[in-house]
């Protein structure tokens, strides 16, 4: 039996809302590369809301709402729209990659980040990518997912040399998800101007 493209993209949009849930909501990510120019790290604080960005679709909801409904898996066809054919082609591309763009940050992927990627009209402060797929980030005070993209869409890359997690709310403890330069926790405070 053949799955309708609006189906298979509802329950895409449920099965990785769930990952984004457990990865990004209510934590908190410190990247850093020696290669960095426009900071010396950038923090990512993702919320609920900006997870809608990441899939391309067409909503009347609240982003919040649309995430929620997402993650209790009560998402109607009928909440969300798929637009003209160019839309579900970047639709298309997106759900093809959402689960690695939502899990990107567990330590098991070699990233590479780039400041400043513009494709389109998107303007990111900075993305990084695993190679199957980009995830760019809005900065404002805390940067933001932005947009996802499948491939490797940087063009003058380097690597992550370093991810922290932490709560967001609760900064007591921290993981090292990456240490390619094998540092210190010393050496990691004072680079990041004890930040954790």
């Amino acid at each position: 039996m053949v799955v309708p493209f609006k189906t298979r993209v509802k329950l895409i949009l449920e099965e990785c809302a769930l990952d984004y849930l457990h990865n990004f909501v209510g934590k908190r990510y410190i990247i850093y590369s020696s290669h960095f120019t426009n900071s010396i790290y950038y923090t990512i604080e993702a919320k609920k809301d900006n997870y809608l960005h990441l899939t391309g679709v067409i909503t009347k909801l609240k982003a919040e709402v649309f995430f929620d409904k997402c993650v209790a898996r009560t998402l109607q066809e009928s909440d969300f729209e798929l637009g003209d054919k160019s839309r579900k082609g970047s639709i298309r591309k997106k759900i093809q990659v959402l689960k690695t763009g939502v899990n990107l940050f567990d330590g098991t992927y070699l990233l590479y980040v780039e400041e400043r990627l513009i494709k389109n009209k998107v303007v990111c402060s900075f993305a990084t990518s695993d190679g199957t797929c980009t995830l760019g980030f809005i900065l404002k005070r805390n940067a933001k997912p932005l947009t996802l993209l499948r491939g490797n869409e940087l063009t003058r890359s380097h690597p992550v040399e370093l991810i922290i997690k932490t709560e967001r709310i609760k900064n007591t403890s921290f993981s090292i998800l990456v240490n390619i330069n094998n540092l210190s926790i010393t050496e990691i405070r004072e680079l990041l101007l004890s930040e954790i």
